[in-house]
């Protein structure tokens, strides 16, 4: 399957589920797993079957690894699962392909109000962060709290990292920072590719590798409009 291919199903699947939770009614704990909401199983359900008709091995939040192919599709059913329980419009569905080179092509897509952020490797984007280089000077998204302050112009905290990520390729946000290195591989890697083909620099707070295919694994993404500004986030988050 080409990459665009694995653009246009995905841009299917993300119309599709952004159509069935119009009807959703119940937007609660499913009691089952710690965390599952009743809308991130059915998101999983709507999504996983039709990439498994169509060849591809899936790993996912909500149901684990399945199926067997050249390519895996990491996905994340519903990114702020709890923004959707709540009303906050900004969660979002993300996938992205990844075959032995690395990401391929990925889609974030918000749920609530449509935005749509997809990628491929090496194609570019119409996207482009903004021109900060210096913490000091930077709005910043966080996922966790630091310890102390690290020097920030403002900061936000929104609760969707997918989306927070494609915010910094928008030029939204200056950079975002998971200072608890807490999130699975289906959290951040569709946005990272976006972020990447959008010019943005890209790094993980204990410097391990970001593109993992394993349910267990955590990292921390971190990402920034500038590598300059990568830099001096770095350098704040490990002076202290």
């Amino acid at each position: 399957m080409s990459p665009e291919d694995l653009v246009n199903l995905f841009d299917e699947l993300a119309a599709k589920l952004f159509t069935r939770l119009q009807t959703q009614t119940e937007w609660g704990l499913t009691g089952t797993i710690p965390g599952q909401y009743e809308h991130d199983v059915v998101a999983d359900e709507l999504i996983v079957g039709p990439l498994l008709d169509a060849g591809l091995r899936v790993l996912t939040e909500e149901s684990g690894i399945s199926g067997d192919g050249d390519i895996t599709v990491v996905v994340d059913p519903i990114d702020g699962s709890t923004n959707a329980a709540r009303g906050l419009p900004w969660y979002a569905t993300s996938l992205c392909a990844v075959d032995a080179d690395g990401p391929l092509a990925s889609g974030v897509y918000n749920l609530a109000l449509g935005d749509r952020f997809t990628a491929i490797r090496g194609s570019g984007s119409e996207y482009s962060p903004s021109s900060c280089v210096a913490l000091g000077d930077a709005i910043v998204s966080f996922s966790g709290w630091p310890n102390r302050h690290l020097g920030w112009r403002q900061y936000r905290t929104y609760g969707a990292a997918a989306l927070d990520l494609c915010a910094v390729a928008t030029g939204t946000f200056d950079a975002f920072i998971d200072v608890d290195a807490a999130h699975g591989v289906w959290d951040y890697l569709g946005a990272m590719l976006f972020c990447q083909e959008s010019g943005c620099a890209v790094g993980e707070l204990n410097g391990d590798e970001l593109v993992v295919l394993e349910t267990d694994a955590r990292r921390g993404p971190i990402v920034a409009s500038t590598p300059e500004l990568l830099a001096d986030i770095k350098t704040a988050l490990h002076s202290g």
